[in-house]
């Protein structure tokens, strides 16, 4: 090989090692999920006589929770955050301390998770810490979790009621249940909000909150839609090459 031939193959081997570096460092700065575009979504209130079908289903998933106040000291208020569920498993700890779920623990609490909203922003009091009777709403401790989903069918009226519980005490699932059979029961007292769905779409689903211990009487509607990455609804599957 000439010098000529060794030249041209040594600033190949350079151009070609300067667009390995440049394509590894858009990898590395690239956000690891980019969001598709998509119009933005408003969050309207929804009439509580709205009847959701015995067939109706929350999902797993990430969602965007929006919390509009519209009683209260901060009513006009909403706040926006994300919203993180999953699915209740056989292996989580039961409401029955130191045993097993049984499949009635993960009929009637399907779901738990967690959130990331400013509460406060809309007039609910929330306790803080993962040591005080009360979970953190960003707990994902599936014994103590920032939220619990539970779902009770209405024999009476043949519909499902789906219901939301952020930061309570009930949060806590070995509290026993009440005497109606709701467990866990919607606390009187302490801190936190209960959200009552009143529609449950083909992703999203919506309805009233009310907050726990608030003296001003805060209370308002939510709207969760599920986030979309990459053009899908989290977290459906993609096959990567």
């Amino acid at each position: 090989m000439n010098r000529t031939n060794a030249g041209v193959l040594a600033v190949a081997a350079i151009v070609a090692s300067r667009e390995l570096l440049l394509h590894s460092a858009r990898l590395a700065f690239a956000p690891r999920h980019p969001v598709a575009a998509a119009a933005p979504f408003s969050c309207d209130a929804v009439s509580p006589r709205d009847v959701i079908p015995p067939l109706a289903r929350i999902d797993s998933g990430e969602y965007t929770l929006t919390l509009v106040a519209t009683g209260g000291s901060s009513s006009g208020a909403s706040v926006r955050g994300r919203l993180w569920l999953r699915r209740t498993s056989m292996l989580d700890t039961s409401t029955k301390a130191a045993t097993r779920a049984l499949t009635a623990d993960t009929a009637s609490i399907p779901l738990y998770g967690a959130v990331n909203v400013d509460l406060a922003g809309v007039g609910v009091p929330v306790a803080s810490g993962t040591s005080g009777p009360v979970p953190d709403p960003r707990s994902f401790d599936p014994v103590r979790p920032g939220v619990l989903v539970t779902r009770r069918l209405s024999k009476a009226v043949g519909e499902g009621r789906w219901r939301l519980l952020i930061g309570t005490s009930a949060n806590d699932r070995r509290a026993p249940c009440d005497s109606a059979g709701d467990c866990p029961p919607t606390p009187a007292a302490g801190s936190g909000l209960a959200l009552s769905v009143a529609r449950i779409g083909q992703d999203e689903f919506a309805g009233s909150w009310t907050a726990i211990g608030a003296d001003d009487g805060a209370r308002g509607y939510f709207c969760a839609v599920p986030v979309h990455y990459f053009g899908f609804p989290y977290p459906q599957k993609r096959h990567i090459p």
